[in-house]
């Protein structure tokens, strides 16, 4: 019989190196860090004990956010970017909102087993809570990676190398957007979200200085037709997932591209184990996310030709899988 003890294991240390990465960022050790420093030498700037600052840089190295040279710690080379709190790809408080919200999780799972899920909720009565989450965590998180990540996918699409029209589907505070029309050029886009969220991602795109080119809108014109939609993270939460796939079909003109990106729960345990942590909690909440291949066949359903799955795509949190898929040019 083989023994689960290492898995065990493993799974509690994680918790340990959480809290102390949790308490970095809390206290911006990692900006300190910029420059090698000694125990001593952060236990005099941060008031801690010299003996227990050693034991905490120790653990930090351990995660390999920090090296080590002698006395010496500093951070990992490349690390800074998205460490420290100066830089345009700071992480620090959408990893701790992250990181509470687990924690919350796990206090909060008896209860859960015990009630039944709250369901569907109008979007409308959490604008509010959405554009807080578009001003902080979820803009770090585009500006860390999903926008680069976008950037990347795009690149290989000669949807992107001709003037087109995108409409970014649950955008929040239009970084993704603004990075695809500022490497296209050619490119217009609108950011679609709900009302305060959509004043947040306007705002964004008067300061990259592309109000010719790109817009946010609350409400999307009727008979307006896309050539291009991104939709990333957003099917979770609408009540109706087949009724919005063909709203979307809809949307695009004929031969236009839907690119879709979300999590969804794989077959093997070990991959699932990169989706289930962070999705448990919102299936627990009564959204939805989609095992592997469900998405894509739904499409199919909604009447898109699927022209390729990319699996596994990295983005924030989680990998997602990316699946373009296209409306036919003789459609009706």
């Amino acid at each position: 019989m083989c023994s689960p003890l290492n898995t065990l294991d493993s799974l509690l240390a994680q918790q340990a190196l959480n809290g102390a990465i949790a308490l970095a960022f809390e206290h911006k050790l990692f900006d300190f860090m910029a420059l090698p420093a000694t125990a001593h030498q952060v236990a005099d700037h941060f008031d801690w004990q010299p003996q227990q600052a050693n034991h905490l840089l120790g653990l930090l190295w351990s995660s390999e956010l920090l090296t080590r040279e002698g006395d010496c710690y500093v951070l990992a080379p490349g690390v800074h970017l998205f460490l420290c709190s100066g830089s345009a790809r700071y992480i620090g408080d959408a990893w701790r909102y992250r990181h509470q919200v687990l924690q919350q999780f796990v206090q909060r799972l008896p209860q859960l087993l015990t009630q039944k899920s709250t369901g569907w909720q109008d979007p409308l009565q959490i604008d509010s809570a959405w554009a807080d989450a578009a001003l902080h965590q979820i803009a770090q998180e585009q500006r860390a990676l999903s926008a680069d990540t976008a950037c990347a996918i795009a690149e290989k699409l000669a949807d992107f190398q001709r003037p087109a029209l995108l409409l970014d589907v649950g955008g929040g505070p239009g970084l993704i957007a603004i990075a695809l029309a500022e490497r296209f050029p050619q490119l217009s886009a609108i950011v679609y979200d709900l009302p305060q969220t959509a004043t947040v991602a306007q705002r964004n795109i008067e300061k990259a200085g592309l109000t010719g080119r790109c817009c946010a809108l609350a409400q999307f014109p009727a008979q307006r037709q896309v050539d291009i939609i991104w939709s990333s993270s957003f099917l979770y939460f609408v009540e109706d997932r087949q009724a919005v796939l063909r709203e979307w079909f809809d949307r695009l003109k004929p031969g236009g591209l839907l690119i879709s990106a979300h999590a969804e729960i794989p077959e093997s345990p070990s991959e699932a184990r990169r989706i289930l942590p962070f999705f448990t909690p919102l299936m627990m909440r009564g959204y939805s996310v989609t095992h592997e291949g469900v998405l894509a066949f739904e499409l199919q359903q909604a009447g898109f030709v699927i022209e390729r799955i990319q699996r596994h795509e990295p983005f924030p949190m989680s990998p997602l899988n990316v699946i373009l898929a296209r409306r036919s040019k003789t459609s009706n």
